[in-house]
């Protein structure tokens, strides 16, 4: 918050100052008689406006103070309506750029079941506080409407030793070069497809269910798929041969009308039915545990609402995994570089650690 003081002096012997601490004019007087000012009446407009600033300049605090109360009444706000739930965790790492935290927190009853996830931080004052290793607790925002949750209030609790814990794993998901599984879903038209019906091409593949409520999650990775697909219609390579699976989790209330009508909602991105490249899909419920174990997808029920954490793989012609994000803070992008590499002829000779793709290095585990 920016301070300032400023002074404006009128024709008469009145002086009116608009500063950023209140001082009494006796204070500017004792102030002005303690530097033995001698002055006429006809100056006193001239010499009380030094006076301001001599005793702003014996207070250099008093603005620094001022600033400091107003931003911790302001990182200490609650919008209206939103809900509020006390995190506890470890801090796994400190994204700086994106004002964000990764934390291996533990359950945070009636929300979300334990889990290691990024949290969006709002006011930067927190973002200084804590450093992978730290043993932290916050407070997590729930608002209504399309804001996402986001943490404030940060406390460290326990100083670690500026390195992530030990205990953070880095193999929950799909390793690069790991060869994927042939499992079967239902589509969009209540037809049973296997992963090994893409061999030969490219598969983005990635895990939502439609009802999810926070914009920058499920529905992101929605968009940013609809985007990959209207960014590669004039690429004819990718045209033919990279594919795209949007595969939900909640078979339960995600059946092959619904996924019509999720893709629906895509149509002005897409210019139209898209199922030709890409398709959307649900896990059988006998099948959901080998899945999104093998995936790296947390799912957990709190109440009717899915709290889950986030998966996207780029999947080479041969059925391997290529990369794959625990995130949603990818671009579209950073996918398509992932398909056009792992089309290329060497794609198939590629070690894990080649694997990496565009951007974001595989790494820990996902979040929601």
């Amino acid at each position: 918050m920016r301070s300032f003081a400023g002074i404006s002096i009128t024709n008469t012997n009145f002086v009116w100052a608009r500063v950023h601490c209140f001082v009494a004019p006796t204070e500017i007087e004792e102030k002005m008689k303690h530097n033995r000012f001698h002055f006429r009446h006809s100056n006193l407009a001239a010499v009380l406006a030094l006076g301001v600033v001599i005793a702003l300049a014996g207070l250099p605090g008093c603005s620094r103070q001022a600033s400091q109360s107003s931003e911790s009444a302001e990182s200490e706000q609650v919008p209206a309506n939103a809900k509020v739930y006390h995190l506890h965790g470890k801090v796994i790492s400190v994204d700086q750029q994106n004002s964000s935290l990764t934390i291996d927190g533990d359950e945070v009853p009636g929300f979300m079941a334990a889990m290691t996830m990024p949290y969006p931080v709002k006011y930067k004052g927190d973002m200084s506080k804590a450093a992978p290793g730290d043993e932290i607790t916050a407070d997590i925002i729930v608002p209504q409407g399309d804001e996402s949750p986001y943490i404030q209030n940060i406390v460290v609790v326990k100083k670690g030793n500026g390195a992530a814990p030990s205990s953070a794993s880095t193999d929950e998901g799909p390793q690069p070069g790991e060869s994927v599984p042939d499992f079967s879903f239902i589509n969009q038209d209540g037809k049973r497809i296997h992963l090994a019906s893409y061999r030969g091409q490219a598969l983005l593949i990635t895990f939502i269910y439609t009802r999810c409520p926070f914009p920058n999650f499920c529905p992101l990775v929605s968009r940013n798929f609809a985007k990959i697909y209207a960014d590669t219609k004039a690429n004819a390579e990718l045209t033919k041969n990279m594919r795209l699976l949007s595969v939900s989790f909640d078979p339960d209330h995600d059946t092959p009308a619904v996924l019509r009508a999720y893709a629906k909602t895509f149509y002005g991105t897409t210019d139209g039915t898209p199922y030709g490249r890409w398709e959307f899909a649900v896990i059988p419920k006998d099948e959901l545990k080998q899945v999104t174990s093998f995936f790296g997808v947390t799912i957990t029920d709190h109440n009717g609402q899915i709290v889950h954490s986030m998966s996207t793989s780029v999947i080479t012609p041969d059925g391997k995994i290529y990369s794959w994000r625990e995130d949603t803070d990818w671009h579209p992008q950073d996918l398509i570089a992932d398909a056009t590499a792992a089309l290329s002829p060497d794609a198939a000779q590629a070690t894990p650690a080649d694997m990496r793709g565009a951007g974001h290095p595989i790494s820990g585990p996902s979040t929601n």
